[in-house]
């Protein structure tokens, strides 16, 4: 029975792990880098990693469609081994996918910027956008999560999901900064879903390579 459980947990455990590295990957990178090509400095910061705790919710909600394939198959056959094999297989593909709701979803609200961050004495390029330097007017640091809310309270359930949610949206405050530039009454995002101290990184190399700062 103890090696039956044992090979259970190690199967959970796997497939947890191919969950978490294809539904997380985008977030695979340099946490800070700085590249010199052609008078212009490429600025790299990968946008931090999401709380853990989506990829274990990302496992719970793939167990339903994984018990209804599952469950289908053994209705037609119940002495076919394709069962727990197709709602394993399910499981996996389905906690991927979800994975990967989350990250876009949350990438979205974080701000993150997938092209190419270059600065200069000249100006600032992100993507096909140029800002040049005499149109800067201040380089802005900021976190996206600022000035969402959430309730605790009640008793039982209600208040440990409360307590739940207060803590994900703390952690997910850590890995929500921004850096922005004001320019001309616009202002663009330059990166996002960073730490602290990959924005404070990134806006000090802005400032420290534009002419005017």
């Amino acid at each position: 029975m103890s090696g039956l459980l044992t090979f259970l947990a190690l199967l959970i455990a796997a497939g947890g792990f191919v969950i978490h590295y294809f539904g997380s990957k985008s977030s695979r990178g340099p946490v800070f880098e700085v590249r010199e090509a052609g008078g212009w400095a490429t600025l790299i910061a990968t946008p931090a990693a999401l709380p853990f705790r989506l990829t274990v919710v990302s496992m719970g909600l793939a167990i339903i469609p994984a018990w209804i394939v599952g469950g289908m198959i053994y209705a037609r056959n119940p002495e076919s081994s394709a069962a727990p094999i197709a709602g394993f297989l399910t499981w996996i593909l389905a906690g991927v996918l979800i994975r990967q709701m989350w990250q876009g979803y949350h990438d979205h609200r974080r701000k993150v910027v997938r092209e190419p961050l270059k600065v200069s004495t000249e100006g600032i390029r992100v993507g096909t956008t140029y800002i040049p330097a005499d149109q800067v007017l201040s380089l802005v640091r900021s976190n996206a999560q600022d000035g969402r809310t959430v309730v605790i309270g009640g008793n039982g359930v209600a208040a440990g999901v409360g307590h739940m949610a207060a803590q994900t949206l703390s952690l997910l405050a850590g890995v929500s900064y921004t850096v922005e530039v004001d320019h001309l009454g616009q202002r663009t995002v330059l990166a996002g879903g960073l730490t602290d101290a990959q924005a404070n990184a990134v806006a000090t190399e802005l400032a420290r390579r534009l002419a005017r700062f």
